[in-house]
C-alpha cells in the first residue's frame, strides 16, 4: 500500500515532456501563422476581359465606393504596340532615322611589302574600316587621318550598302582630322551643331560602324561624361568631348551627336576602361577641314626640329637654363636655315619667355608661315637672337 502513493518520477517526466513539446510545437505554429500573415505579400490578380491587343474600354457609371464591397481595379489602357506603359518621347529613334543616313562607312586598302625567305619581296592587300560624316551635297566627308592613313585604296559604304570610290582631299596628322570626297548624288547631309554649347552630362548619342561594316550604323546612347578634356596620345595633344556612349574600333570617324540631331563631335579614341570614348568636338575639326578642302594642307608654322623640355632635374644636373631643347635637326627646315644645332636651348621667342613645350607652341602658333620670328637661344653657357623664318610644319 505504501507503494500505492509512491511518486514515480519517470513516469511524470516522460508525460512532462509530451506536453512540453506539444505546447512548444503549439507556440510555433502560432507564431508562424501570425508570421505569415505580416510577412506574406498581398497579391491581386484581377480579371481581365481583351478585346483583340487592347483591354475592353467599356464605361459604368460612377457610384459611391461602399466600404463592404471589393472595388474594381483599373489598369492603364495599352498603347498602340501593346506597351503596358504610356512612352515618353524618345529623340533617339528620330534622331537615328534623320542623322543615321549621313554616317558613311570607310574601307581603308592598303598593300604592304613583305619579305618572304623563299620567294623575296612579295605584296599583301589588308582592309581597315571606320566611319566618316558627309557634310555637304557635293560628297565631301570629314573622318579621322588615322582611319586613312597610308592608304592606297578608299571606299565608302552608304546606307543600304552601296560602295563608292573615294578620293582623298586633304589629311592632317596634328588633329587626327581627314578629308576625302565621293561623285554621289542624293546624298544625307548631317547638321553641325555648335560644340562650345555642350554641357555636361546632357544626352549623347555615337553612331559609327563598330567593328566594320557588318554592324553598319549602330546607335549606341549616353551622356556628354566631361567636356574640353585635354588628351595627351603620342607626340600630339588633343582637346575632347567625353562620353560614356559606347565607342569601339570602327566608330573612328563616326558622330556624336545631340538631343536636337546636330553633330557635337567626330569620336575618335577609346580607353582600356569601359565608358571612357572621346570625340573632337566639332567647333574644332571644322577648322580644319575648310582648309583641308581650300588648300589640302592645314597652314601651321615650324621650326623643323625635334625638341626635349628641359625640367628642373635636367636643369640643375647639367647646369642649363630652363626652356625648350633641339635633340634633332630636320636637313633644309628652318631651324637648319637659321644655324641652329642640336644642344641649342630655346628661352624666348619675341622676347617672351618660354620654359616648356606648350609655351613654346603657342608663341610660335602666333604667326604665320613665312613670318620672321627672333627665338632667344642658349648655347654653351651664352645666350643669343636667332632670325628665323617660319616654315610649314611637316608631320
Amino acid at each position: 500500500m505504501d507503494n500505492f502513493y509512491e511518486f514515480d518520477e519517470s513516469a511524470y517526466q516522460r508525460k512532462s515532456g509530451v506536453w512540453k513539446y506539444t505546447i512548444i510545437a503549439i507556440v510555433f505554429l502560432l507564431i508562424g501563422a501570425i508570421g505569415m500573415y505580416y510577412i506574406a505579400p498581398t497579391f491581386y490578380k484581377p480579371e481581365i476581359n481583351i478585346t483583340g491587343n487592347d483591354f475592353d474600354k467599356s464605361e459604368e457609371p460612377m457610384k459611391e465606393n461602399d466600404p463592404n464591397e471589393s472595388q474594381p481595379v483599373t489598369l492603364p489602357s495599352l498603347g498602340a504596340k501593346g506597351d503596358l506603359f504610356i512612352k515618353s518621347d524618345n529623340p533617339v529613334v528620330e534622331i537615328s532615322e534623320k542623322v543615321g543616313p549621313a554616317i558613311v562607312g570607310i574601307t581603308n586598302r592598303i598593300t604592304v611589302e613583305q619579305i618572304d625567305p623563299f620567294w623575296g619581296t612579295t605584296t599583301k592587300d589588308r582592309e581597315g574600316y571606320g566611319s566618316g560624316i558627309v557634310i555637304s551635297e557635293d560628297g565631301y566627308i570629314v573622318t579621322n587621318n588615322h582611319v586613312i592613313e597610308d592608304a592606297s585604296e578608299l571606299a565608302v559604304v552608304l546606307k543600304g550598302g552601296k560602295e563608292v570610290e573615294a578620293t582623298l582631299i586633304g589629311k592632317d596628322t596634328a588633329t587626327d582630322v581627314a578629308v576625302i570626297k565621293i561623285d554621289e548624288s542624293n546624298l544625307t547631309v548631317a547638321k553641325l551643331g555648335d560644340s562650345d554649347q555642350v554641357r555636361q552630362g546632357e544626352l549623347a548619342i555615337a553612331i559609327g560602324n563598330p567593328l566594320g561594316h557588318t554592324l553598319a550604323g549602330t546607335v549606341t546612347v549616353g551622356v556628354v561624361s566631361a567636356v574640353d578634356r585635354h588628351i595627351n596620345f603620342g607626340q600630339y595633344t588633343y582637346t575632347m568631348i567625353q562620353t560614356d556612349a559606347a565607342i569601339n574600333p570602327g566608330n573612328s570617324g563616326g558622330a556624336l551627336v545631340n538631343s536636337e540631331g546636330e553633330i557635337i563631335g567626330m569620336n575618335t579614341l577609346k580607353t582600356a576602361a569601359e565608358g571612357l570614348g572621346f570625340a573632337i568636338p566639332t567647333n574644332v575639326f571644322m577648322p580644319i577641314v575648310e582648309q583641308l578642302i581650300e588648300k589640302g594642307i592645314v597652314e601651321r608654322p615650324g621650326l623643323g626640329i625635334q625638341i626635349q623640355e628641359v625640367t628642373d632635374e635636367i636643369a640643375k644636373d647639367y647646369g642649363f637654363p630652363k626652356g625648350v631643347a633641339i635633340v634633332k635637326i630636320f636637313s633644309g627646315g628652318a631651324a637648319d636655315k637659321a644655324g641652329l644645332i642640336p644642344r641649342d636651348i630655346i628661352i624666348g621667342v619675341e622676347d617672351i619667355k618660354v620654359e616648356t613645350i606648350d609655351q613654346l607652341k603657342d608663341e610660335i602658333n602666333k604667326f604665320q608661315v613665312g613670318d620672321l620670328v627672333r627665338f632667344t637661344v642658349w648655347r654653351d653657357g651664352k645666350e643669343f637672337v636667332a632670325p628665323v623664318k617660319l616654315q610649314q610644319l611637316q608631320d
